[in-house]
């Protein structure tokens, strides 16, 4: 068998050990591959308060569709698993890395289809940073799911036109026109301390669903 391409990495102390590289010479890099993932699974099991949001969205979603009790649940897990291509897994005992992704996916979901929720989703994710920039591409404000406008939290400044500016990197909210009027109202930071959000930098796709000036 042949062996492994591998090459010794030292340490500050001087102490080398071995790292085995398997793929380096295929032809994935010969191609100009820049791009990989790493996942870390936590194998420890799926919390009491990600089983707690995880039921709370299901039943929200399930009022919206239609679908009742382990209905909604089942057509939720088949649609995660369709489009993720995630093994399928249970609620009684998944890792709570499987119950992040599938409380991710399903915020997203309401987010996308417009599914009101008995609270904000902003309190339920696991992520807010994920969470603010699926609301910003679906326009939807990140603290009361209503229609949003997009603040700038990068100040564009007084007398610019904001169809000849480039967005591209700049950081906005998306916000309800109430919450709009109180960020200008009392200031960027003190809205953000408030509501515990941040601003999301604009990449091409969001400036691309947002209409606004990339390049």
């Amino acid at each position: 068998m042949r062996p492994l391409p591998c090459e010794i990495i030292k340490c500050q102390d001087g102490v080398g050990f071995w790292t085995f590289t398997p793929f380096k010479h295929t032809y994935l890099l010969n191609k100009q591959q820049m791009h990989c993932e790493t996942r870390l699974i936590d194998g420890r099991q799926i919390s009491p308060q990600q089983r707690r949001y995880i039921y709370a969205t299901l039943r929200d979603i399930g009022l919206f569709t239609g679908f009742v009790g382990e209905e909604i649940k089942a057509v939720m897990k088949y649609e995660f698993i369709a489009r993720t291509g995630a093994e399928y897994f249970s609620l009684a005992d998944c890792t709570m890395s499987q119950a992040r992704e599938f409380l991710t996916f399903l915020i997203e979901f309401c987010i996308e289809n417009d599914i009101g929720t008995s609270e904000s989703l902003l309190m339920r994710s696991p992520d807010i940073s994920q969470y603010i920039y699926a609301c910003i591409a679906n326009r939807k404000c990140c603290l009361s799911g209503k229609p949003a406008e997009i603040h700038h939290v990068d100040a564009i400044g007084a007398g610019r036109d904001r169809n000849e500016i480039v967005h591209l990197g700049m950081r906005v909210l998306p916000l309800a026109r109430e919450y709009h009027t109180e960020a200008h109202t009392i200031g960027r930071d003190s809205f953000c301390k408030k509501y515990h959000v941040f601003g999301i930098a604009l990449d091409e796709y969001l400036c691309e669903k947002l209409g606004l000036k990339a390049k």
